[in-house]
């Protein structure tokens, strides 16, 4: 049923009147009639009683009127719900492990807000097993990684690395140090620091930006991405340790196979393209 109908069916029932609901609504008496008559057979009973000059309302107009307010209120609504939507952008979102937004992604995010500048971009710091979830119901269209997924349905492009080094609040370093952080870089840094170290860990965690806080505060050692740490070593505020473990992390960009997101993903192909 046009919406119209019900309009011209309140346009009479509030000016007891075809002729002046007709010049609220500015079209013929004519139409109004018609109307009023499409709306009678629809229901299949009479809602208007049309005396010379007593219009009113029979119980199932009256009844209907209600309704009709109603259905043409949520048209409206409508209307105003879709222009909203048509105004607001297109979004994009990313997620990140806290490994790899410390170390790579933190830095870069201006870089991505300015390539994406026509976008709503949507970030957010998740676990690998959160992220790969997520992607799987596509409530997010990018994970960065450490370590690709290693299933069907997703994609894995390497688009960058990252470097780690030692550093301490002391310049000397063994494996009978009492304060000595663990961040967790991933499954091939757990192999090869298991290979090269015996220290105990006294702190755990995933966050680069943690273990740096607790290092700057408290004291202490951890491999964190150089890129991090370079002002901090340039002031001397922190040390770099030698080691035998010299690590070149690798970021892959995972997302589903299939996806309709095939545009943005080459746009963001392109912001790594430019700041490696």
């Amino acid at each position: 049923m046009d919406i119209r109908v019900f309009k011209t069916f309140i346009a009479v029932a509030e000016n007891k009147h075809f002729g002046r609901a007709s010049e609220t609504l500015y079209i013929t008496q004519a139409a109004v009639s018609a109307r009023i008559k499409q709306l009678e057979e629809y229901y299949g009973t009479q809602l208007i009683i049309r005396d010379k000059n007593n219009l009113r309302l029979t119980p199932p107009g009256e009844s209907l009127l209600a309704h009709a307010y109603l259905m043409v209120s949520q048209m409206e609504q409508s209307k105003v719900a879709i222009s909203i939507a048509n105004q607001q952008k297109l979004s994009f979102n990313i997620a990140a492990t806290p490994n790899v937004w410390d170390a790579f992604f933190s830095n870069r995010i201006h870089d991505a807000l300015d390539l994406f500048e026509n976008l709503a971009l949507g970030t957010e710091i998740s676990v690998r097993e959160a992220i790969q979830r997520k992607l799987d119901d596509r409530s997010i269209d990018v994970g960065l990684l450490t370590d690709p997924i290693k299933e069907d349905d997703f994609s894995n492009e390497l688009i960058g690395h990252f470097d780690l080094a030692l550093v301490g609040s002391r310049s000397t370093f063994d494996a009978n140090v009492e304060d000595y952080i663990w961040v967790d870089w991933g499954i091939t840094f757990q192999k090869e620091h298991a290979f090269h170290h015996k220290v105990t860990p006294s702190f755990k965690t995933s966050t680069a930006m943690i273990a740096l806080e607790v290092i700057q505060s408290k004291g202490g050692f951890a491999y964190l991405p150089s890129e991090l740490i370079a002002p901090l070593l340039e002031e001397e505020s922190i040390f770099l340790i030698e080691s035998p473990l010299q690590i070149k992390r690798p970021i892959y960009m995972v997302y589903r196979k299939n996806t309709s997101n095939e545009e943005l993903l080459q746009e963001f192909r392109k912001l790594f393209a430019t700041i490696q």
